[in-house]
């Protein structure tokens, strides 16, 4: 793609910029899709390191051009001071970009490989809180994350370049590295085995994930990757959960339930007022 290079470089008429660029960009995306398409790829790892290494550095180089001509044609013909303003604007919304999504740019940052089987593979489910949101894509050719990952590429080289401009004429401001998001914690989940069955099962019947459309298997899943623990066995444990004789078979719950009624009750005795106040809409109603 050194010709994307030279024509960012050479080129000053935005217009014919993103034209002969989007030109270029179509047609080897298009030889890719063809050889993609042509014949299956020998492995899972093949298919991943494709869609997670190779794809997105191209695609990149789109969303790239269509974002430096939105600059260019956007740019104020003003001051310096004007110039300055706007280009400060501009990285402010390339930085937003990597906030909103902290999770999965620290996961690209990062190099991770934990979650590639879902993000990297055409077809492969992925839970809906860990899902990207991505345009309406050609599923042949397509995978959950691929697209978000060319973003990244183009966000940081836009970066890169608002930031080579503004150095251009403050003469005091260097390129820099994107600001790596904050890790997020490792949880692990150190209460009872049953417990979490429980919050599984009361996940699933009360419809809280997918509008009610994700099953035990997906939820225990979620949990499983999230807080670091095998759930083996989670029917069987459900089962013994129902066969309860003395205590309630929602214990777990209903103790959650009371301890957050307790911080309630604690809050209030702070606040004399509100409480009576809640006793008296009680009494009321």
């Amino acid at each position: 793609m050194g010709f994307l290079n030279v024509l960012t470089d050479k080129e000053a008429d935005p217009v014919k910029r993103l034209s002969q660029a989007l030109q270029e960009i179509k047609t080897v995306l298009q030889q890719l899709r063809e050889k993609v398409l042509s014949r299956p790829f020998p492995s899972k790892e093949t298919e991943i390191s494709f869609f997670k290494n190779i794809k997105p550095k191209f695609y990149a180089w789109r969303i790239f051009h269509l974002e430096l001509y939105n600059l260019d044609m956007n740019k104020p013909a003003g001051t310096r001071d004007m110039l300055l303003a706007f280009y400060k604007h501009e990285l402010g919304l390339v930085e937003r970009f990597f906030k909103l999504n902290a999770f999965l740019y620290h996961y690209f940052k990062a190099g991770f490989s934990e979650m590639d089987g879902m993000y990297f593979i055409r077809g492969a489910e992925i839970p809906t809180v860990l899902q990207p949101e991505i345009p309406d894509a050609d599923q042949q050719f397509s995978t959950g994350m691929d697209y978000l990952y060319a973003r990244f590429m183009a966000f940081e080289m836009l970066q890169k370049e608002i930031l080579d401009r503004m150095n251009g004429l403050d003469g005091t401001l260097h390129p820099v590295e994107p600001k790596k998001p904050k890790p997020v914690p490792t949880l692990k989940w150190t209460g009872s085995h049953v417990n979490l069955v429980e919050l599984v099962y009361g996940l699933y019947y009360t419809m809280q994930l997918n509008n009610g459309h994700a099953d035990v298997t997906e939820i225990v899943n979620l949990m499983e990757d999230t807080f670091g623990i095998k759930l083996r066995d989670a029917h069987h444990s459900f089962v013994e959960i129902r066969r309860r004789k003395v205590d309630s078979p929602s214990r777990f719950l209903e103790q959650m339930a009371a301890a957050i009624q307790q911080r309630v009750e604690d809050d209030l005795d702070y606040k004399p007022q509100l409480k009576k106040a809640l006793k008296a809409q009680k009494e009321g109603d």
